[in-house]
């Protein structure tokens, strides 16, 4: 009675032994690829914000605004740039936002959405109308009907771009 108990364990926990082994092995390959990729396409998505750029350094600081998931200037000091996580009507959004020295918008773009596709994303192709603005909007966009949120949601990561360049190049000056 107990061998008809113990060996169908001792096998079910062998194969399950064997494939979390197998897994961590294909782990251990992929992650590297993985990771050098995603650094890829961050580059990749600064570079199109400034493409002037040759380096973009990581800028370290506790005061940032905590939708700035990371900030960046750039090596030749032509300007700034920002990762903003905001929440939209469908969740996250992930955007990037070039800030030059003067306080203008260089250019902003989503790299991450789970907008609704059609009317929530239109938001997204207008993004070129904020190019050149300053913090105060001068000019602003107009809303959207029917992306109300997500267009408020656009605008809030841009502020949140400014108010991030505000600390960023106080910080630098100092």
């Amino acid at each position: 009675m107990k061998k008809d108990f113990i060996t169908p364990v001792l096998v079910l926990t062998l194969i399950c032994l064997i494939i979390a082994g197998a897994l961590a092995l294909v782990n251990n390959v992929t992650y590297p690829i993985i990771r050098d990729a995603a650094a890829e396409r961050a580059y990749t998505a600064r570079k199109d914000i400034i493409p002037e750029a040759n380096e973009f350094i990581l800028i370290e600081s506790e005061e940032l605004p905590r939708a700035v998931a990371e900030a960046y200037i750039t090596d030749n000091h032509t300007g700034y740039i920002f990762v903003i996580n905001v929440y939209g009507y469908g969740g996250y959004i992930k955007i990037i936002c070039g800030i030059d020295t003067d306080g203008r918008i260089i250019k902003s773009k989503v790299v991450a959405h789970t907008e609704t596709q059609g009317m929530g994303t239109i938001v997204f192709d207008r993004a070129v109308e904020y190019e050149g603005m300053d913090k105060n909007l001068e000019g602003s966009i107009d809303g959207i009907a029917g992306s109300t949120i997500t267009f408020n949601a656009y605008r809030r990561a841009v502020l949140y771009a400014f108010e991030a360049f505000e600390i960023v190049r106080r910080d630098n000056l100092e």
